[in-house]
């Protein structure tokens, strides 16, 4: 994304094309064992809306996108339909009995419990918080919204998640991915990490984990060195 649209233009767009079309009549799906094939195509809008690399693990992807993840979200979608089965008399399968299932790949909504739309945001809160279990205080605990620094550039954004994420274009990892010949930091050190960057490199300002996760001055003057080279 090199035109440089805002973050909350690009998380609008992802909730409202990527993950609705991936979502539709999800209820009926979503228990099937083909549904977390649409998972990688959702997974690469939130490193679109964030900027992150592929090698960022998806927890932190999906927390600096401020959106829960897909099998979240199904599982959310499901027990609202079965809700609405029990309760709106207009709904096709209203006060329908299960038949006993003779097939152990059919998972009919039916058959889970139900949940009040209203609870709707609470209970896929609570199954993130259960689910993501990654340490990273740098970033903000799982909530559907962004974190602080929307108001970034696109350049700015993308660095400030990598360095809340720990993954960058650091010359560590690009040995790792074989583009650079070795792990030294032009400053001497033996490995330039970004954690190095962020606390020890000689060639620019320090901030904290803090920081990052306010995204302050000190976080801000940080990102005005670092952007073009992580």
């Amino acid at each position: 994304m090199n035109w440089g649209t805002d973050s909350k233009t690009l998380r609008t767009t992802a909730l409202a094309l990527s993950f609705s079309t991936a979502e539709y009549c999800s209820a009926v799906w979503a228990r099937s064992c083909h549904a977390s094939k649409l998972d990688p195509e959702l997974n690469n809008a939130c490193r679109i809306v964030t900027g992150q690399l592929r090698a960022t693990p998806l927890p932190l992807v999906y927390r600096a996108a401020g959106i829960a993840p897909p099998h979240i979200r199904r599982e959310t979608h499901a027990q609202i339909q079965k809700y609405k089965q029990e309760m709106d008399q207009r709904h096709t399968l209203y006060d329908h009995n299960c038949p006993k299932s003779r097939l152990k790949s059919r998972k009919s909504f039916l058959t889970i419990e139900s949940l009040h739309p209203d609870h709707s945001a609470f209970f896929r809160l609570d199954k993130w918080v259960e689910w993501d279990k990654t340490a990273n205080d740098a970033l903000q605990p799982p909530t559907e919204k962004l974190p602080a620094g929307t108001d970034l550039k696109r350049k700015d954004w993308v660095a400030l998640n990598r360095a809340r994420a720990k993954v960058g274009n650091t010359v560590t990892n690009l040995f790792k991915w074989k583009i650079s010949p070795g792990t030294e930091c032009p400053c001497g050190h033996p490995r330039q990490t970004m954690d190095h960057i962020l606390s020890e490199c000689s060639l620019g300002p320090h901030c904290t984990n803090a920081d990052l996760r306010e995204c302050n001055q000190t976080a801000r003057d940080w990102l005005t060195h670092w952007r073009d080279k992580i």
